[in-house]
């Protein structure tokens, strides 16, 4: 995981964090809206219900989570959870934050239209198996939503901290906040 903010600012808008539990792993990419303190407080906000729900399905953990934090500016969110000795993964989001699987081939996943606090229509979850080699990112959209990660030299890519690091140096934005998480599957 790396983190950058717009400007420097001690606040940081876009937060990540994930979790462990019986074999089950769940990823949070968050995107509080703007920038400074008060989009740090909302992404905190859903990273505390997120990490106190996790036992939820996804559609509920999105619900309760869209009205735990609807007094906030709101955020957009992305959630992966992989199940460790099936191999298998399933995403949602809500607004613009991303993420894919690289390995031998390369799949994004999308996120449906709205604001996490602000109200949304439908969640969209998407599932797939994974091979014990995958690379899964996620990142906001603080780095461009394309990510080419062939023009990178293969033993980065069997770095997960120095991946991240390197592609928010590469990629990240000057301009906004921005986060990327990256978790190999084997």
């Amino acid at each position: 995981m790396e983190s950058r903010s717009f400007n420097g600012d001690v606040h940081c808008g876009d937060q990540c964090d994930w979790w462990l539990e019986n074999d089950l792993l769940t990823l949070c990419m968050i995107d509080g809206l703007g920038h400074g303190i008060h989009a740090e407080e909302a992404a905190k906000a859903a990273l505390g219900y997120v990490s106190s729900h996790l036992g939820e399905s996804l559609d509920t953990l999105f619900s309760g989570c869209d009205r735990a934090v609807k007094q906030t500016r709101g955020v957009a969110m992305g959630i992966v959870r992989v199940d460790q000795n099936e191999y298998s993964l399933e995403y949602g989001g809500i607004g613009n934050t991303r993420a894919m699987i690289y390995g031998e081939d390369v799949s994004h996943f999308s996120s449906s239209w709205g604001i996490v606090g602000g109200g949304f229509r439908h969640l969209h979850i998407e599932r797939t198996q994974l091979s014990p080699d995958n690379l899964l990112l996620m990142w906001t959209d603080g780095i461009p939503e394309s990510l080419k990660l062939s023009a990178y030299d293969r033993y980065l890519l069997q770095d997960e901290q120095e991946l991240a690091r390197t592609l928010l140096g590469d990629h990240g934005r000057m301009t906004d906040d921005a986060t990327i998480l990256v978790y190999m599957t084997g």
